[in-house]
């Protein structure tokens, strides 16, 4: 009989437990969102002009990490000629994103290649302003990858490529240097062609260059990124029915619901209705509100709140994060 007892105090607490978790029933919005840069170019900049200067004809042996000690570099690739495809990637991405009014790409002009001359014959950078009235000039330095594609616990296979990069301007702003380490992720079949070293693994390496040049991209201009953010879900009908409008992206007709179940008697669907109405409100840029509703959520669900407390701790400094990125790019986006 006690222990009968005992199974049923259990058991309460169990159902105790889970009907104050939140979370363990979620769905995913994917969007996107623009992101600033750390270092803006001055609005003067209108015109650029893309160089590949990695001279490095003869593979090294060692890829350079930025004084964060050498790694083993794979002398099976011609660095040399990956770069050319970095450099593509850069001017596409400059291209397609339409941020300067003009992007030009010298690498396949041989009167001005620098990758073509010597470190002794290249042009002073005074010379390559007014050849190519450029208003900042973008040099690739150099490119490497690391020796060999490692298998990782996650079942990830990854390398990592180092790369180089000068950024001259024409006025008085001081020139910028930026050291790029990344991380490569291939998938398998990737993987086992590179491993094999026939044909298709030049090709994987000519598009992990592009990705490069365009990774670099996205560190000098503004940029969407794609991001996630979680929602709570409920088999309760009517929050299925502001599910729907939420996954439509029809944030209004969502709100309206979730705002009138943030006065649900059941703590568990007004905590989930809050942070469903943080969520719709971030989707309309009103950030300051939506952190107002995830205090709301987390003061409602008062009992085995931890778990929750934190969710909504973390989503709040996300937002505010969003707010600084959002005054960076007022003054970062161009018309």
């Amino acid at each position: 009989m006690i222990l009968v007892k005992y199974i049923i105090l259990a058991l309460l607490v169990l159902l105790g437990l889970i009907s104050c978790k939140i979370t363990e029933y979620t769905g995913i919005i994917r969007m996107e969102k623009m992101k600033p840069v750390a270092f803006a170019f001055p609005n003067s900049v209108k015109n650029v002009a893309i160089f590949n200067r990695d001279i490095n004809k003869n593979t090294g042996l060692t890829l350079y990490n930025f004084g964060k000690g050498n790694l083993p570099c794979d002398t099976t690739l011609n660095d040399f000629e990956l770069s050319k495809y970095c450099v593509e990637g850069l001017s596409s991405f400059l291209e397609q994103e339409a941020y300067f009014q003009k992007v030009s790409n010298y690498i396949g002009k041989d009167s001005l290649n620098q990758a073509n001359k010597g470190s002794n014959e290249m042009y002073k950078s005074s010379d390559l302003f007014e050849c190519t009235k450029a208003d900042v000039l973008i040099f690739l330095d150099f490119l490497q990858f690391e020796n060999e594609v490692s298998v990782f616990y996650d079942a990830t296979y990854r390398t990592r490529s180092a790369l180089s990069w000068t950024i001259i301007f024409s006025d008085l702003t001081p020139s910028v240097t930026y050291n790029q380490i990344d991380t490569l992720y291939f998938n398998k079949s990737q993987y086992l062609d590179i491993r094999k070293k026939n044909e298709s693994k030049k090709l994987i390496y000519q598009d992990a260059a592009k990705y490069l040049g365009q990774r670099f991209g996205t560190k000098i201009i503004p940029s969407w990124v794609a991001e996630e953010r979680s929602y709570c879900k409920s088999i309760h009908p009517k929050m299925r029915k502001a599910e729907t409008y939420l996954k439509n992206s029809d944030w209004l007709k969502a709100g309206e619901i979730y705002n009138k179940q943030t006065k649900n008697k059941s703590q568990k669907i007004a905590a989930k209705s809050c942070w469903n109405m943080a969520v719709a409100c971030e989707m309309e840029e009103k950030y300051d509100l939506a952190i107002e509703w995830l205090i709301d959520s987390n003061n409602i669900l008062t009992k085995n709140n931890l778990q929750h407390r934190l969710n909504c701790l973390q989503y709040m400094r996300d937002l505010t994060l969003r707010k600084d990125e959002v005054e960076k790019l007022e003054k970062q986006i161009r018309n």
